[in-house]
């Protein structure tokens, strides 16, 4: 499943030396992801996931940079009912989970410590599949039984296009060293289920992400003016 962003990963790191104005980021963070539309999913929550990544800043002019990054970002929904059966409550947990392969290119401004990023985005579907659990809650006993249903990728379209919108914040904690704490976001504009492949035609469900990820870039050329914003 993560096999294609690790191969990624490890060849930005093969060629990122060859590329002497280029600075190269790592991330972690944390995805709160929902399906909107006009068929959203009743009673459905946003899914926490995770969305480790990689990124490249490419100087332009002063203080602007290109950025291309590649996350491996956990989506989807996750659906949760209750009713009560005979006295006994029963909790119904179903995770529709879908992940992508999300490549953001973006223009990203400095101002100072402080920067703005806004810019498209391609995602690739690498899995998707439902998890559920379910609680049956008696007056002095609560029984949980869990399992994986099969997958769905197979009504997938299997690519989505969005953009991305974003803000954070980056200062040198090190020499060539700058930490970074980003908050984004993320909207489709395609239904993440393939219409030809669906029983329903005109079914939208459409991605949004909310993400925050932390994490550190290696900085090429600090003496540059366009890094006036970084202090040493």
């Amino acid at each position: 499943m993560c096999k294609k962003f690790f191969i990624l990963v490890l060849l930005i790191f093969a060629f990122f030396p060859v590329f002497s104005q280029i600075n190269f980021g790592v991330g972690m963070g944390a995805n709160f992801s929902y399906l909107i539309g006009k068929d959203r999913i009743e009673d459905s929550k946003r899914r926490i996931g995770m969305c480790p990544g990689v990124f490249v800043d490419f100087p332009l002019v002063y203080e602007s940079f290109l950025e291309i990054g590649a996350m491996y970002s956990q989506q989807g929904v996750s659906i949760k009912t209750e009713e009560n059966i005979r006295g006994v409550l029963v909790k119904y947990t179903e995770n529709r989970n879908i992940d992508f392969l999300v490549i953001p290119i973006t223009w990203k401004q400095r101002f100072g410590d402080f920067y703005t990023q806004a810019g498209p985005y391609v995602g690739l579907a690498m899995d998707a599949s439902l998890t559920w659990k379910k609680d049956s809650i008696a007056r002095d006993t609560s029984v949980r039984t869990k399992g994986t249903k099969a997958s769905f990728v197979n009504v997938l379209r299997q690519y989505d296009v969005g953009a991305m919108f974003g803000v954070g914040y980056q200062n040198a904690i090190a020499r060539g060293l700058d930490l970074f704490i980003g908050v984004n976001y993320r909207m489709g504009f395609f239904s993440v289920e393939d219409r030809n492949k669906t029983q329903i035609r005109n079914k939208v469900l459409r991605n949004q992400v909310f993400s925050v990820t932390a994490g550190v870039f290696f900085v090429k050329n600090r003496s540059s003016k366009t890094y006036r914003g970084h202090r040493r």
